[in-house]
C-alpha cells in the first residue's frame, strides 16, 4: 500500500518497449535511405519520420496515470483528466481501466485490458504467487482485466488502494460526487502537431 501522501506514477512498460521498437525502426528507415541514395536527397523525407516518431511518444511512451491523496490523473493521448476522490464512483476494467464519475467515464490509454494469450499469463504467474490475488466480482469470478501481473489491473489496483484507504480513514468528503469538478485539459497543440504530420506525410509518400 502507497502511503498518504505520496505520488504513484504508472507507465506501461510494455508499451514502452513498443515506443523505443518504433524509434530503433524509424532511425533504421532514415539512415538506409540515406545509405541508398548517398545523401538526404529529398529532405521531405524527414517528415514521415518526424511523424512516426511524434506518434510513438505521444501514443505509447507519454500515456500514464498518476495516483496521489488529491485523486487521479490520466494523461492520455489527446487529453489529461483529473478526478478528484470525492468524484470517484466506480473503477472497472473490462476493456480498459475506466474511471466512472456521475454520469461520465474515463477510460486511461496507459492500462488497456489484456488479450486472451496476455490474460493467461498473468492468471499462471498469479497461481504461482508471483503476483498478488486479483479481486472478485459478486459472483466470485475474476475479470481478466483485474489480474495484477496485466497493465489494467496494476493500474486499477493503484487506484483502489487509494481510493479505499482515504474512504476508511476518513479523508473523503462522501456525497459531494455529483458537485466534485473533473478537470480536463485537452492536448491542443500535441494533436495539431501530430494531424498536421500525418496529412504531409500522406502527400509526401504519394509523392
Amino acid at each position: 500500500m502507497a502511503e498518504f501522501g505520496t505520488r504513484v506514477v504508472f507507465v506501461s512498460t510494455f508499451n514502452r518497449g513498443l515506443a523505443i521498437t518504433a524509434w530503433a525502426l524509424d532511425a533504421f528507415a532514415l539512415v538506409s535511405y540515406i545509405a541508398v541514395h548517398a545523401s538526404l536527397r529529398q529532405p521531405l523525407v524527414l517528415v514521415p519520420v518526424a511523424f512516426v516518431a511524434l506518434a510513438a511518444w505521444a501514443v505509447l511512451w507519454r500515456p500514464r496515470l498518476v495516483v496521489d491523496d488529491d485523486g487521479t490523473e490520466l494523461r492520455n493521448v489527446f487529453r489529461t483528466v483529473f478526478i478528484p476522490w470525492e468524484a470517484l464512483i466506480q473503477v472497472d476494467t473490462r476493456h480498459a481501466l475506466t474511471l466512472f464519475t456521475p454520469g461520465r467515464r474515463f477510460s486511461a490509454w496507459v492500462a488497456p485490458a489484456p488479450g486472451r494469450a496476455a490474460a493467461s499469463r498473468a492468471a499462471r504467474a498469479e497461481r504461482r504467487g508471483k503476483v498478488g490475488p486479483a479481486p472478485t466480482r459478486d459472483d466470485g469470478t475474476v475479470r481478466p482485466g483485474d489480474l495484477l501481473g496485466t497493465d489494467s489491473g496494476q493500474a486499477a489496483y493503484l487506484v483502489r488502494d487509494r481510493w479505499s484507504e482515504l474512504r476508511d480513514n476518513g479523508r473523503l468528503e462522501l456525497g459531494v460526487a455529483d458537485t466534485a469538478p473533473v478537470r480536463i485539459q485537452v492536448h491542443v497543440w500535441l494533436s495539431a502537431a501530430l494531424l498536421v504530420l500525418l496529412v504531409a506525410s500522406f502527400f509526401v509518400l504519394l509523392g
